[in-house]
């Protein structure tokens, strides 16, 4: 069994509050972690496969921001290796200022990772 990543995008760690919702349900959990394809909010009940909602989310103190999200993968509890149970969830709608807002959150942790002074 190859461990081999294949992911799309980057991801970097990120916990912070977020809001989903859709006519049926309502649920406020925290994200692990944010790429530009989406993120993973922890929870010992994840929504199923190809549940479509709506996210609210602020990067670090900025703006509050909807984003039409859904559900691509699920992290059962119980899962070997001690890794939280949840969700991952991809980005629907992502563009204007919100896409141009996640893309510098993310490029700037990318560079902060990258690159460090060695003084």
């Amino acid at each position: 069994m190859s461990t081999e990543e294949h992911r799309e995008y980057v991801r970097i760690p990120l916990a912070v509050e977020v809001d989903l919702f859709n006519e049926h349900t309502f649920f406020t959990g925290f994200t692990e972690n944010v790429s530009r394809g989406g993120l993973f909010v922890a929870t010992e009940a994840p929504f199923e496969l190809g549940t479509r909602m709506k996210m609210k989310l602020s990067l670090m103190g900025g703006p509050v921001r909807e984003h039409e999200v859904v559900v691509r993968w699920i992290r059962p509890p119980g899962t070997p290796g001690g890794l939280p149970a949840g969700m991952g969830v991809q980005f629907e709608t992502l563009e204007g200022e919100a896409y141009d807002e996640l893309q510098g959150f993310v490029d700037d942790r990318i560079k902060d990772t990258l690159f460090f002074d060695l003084d």
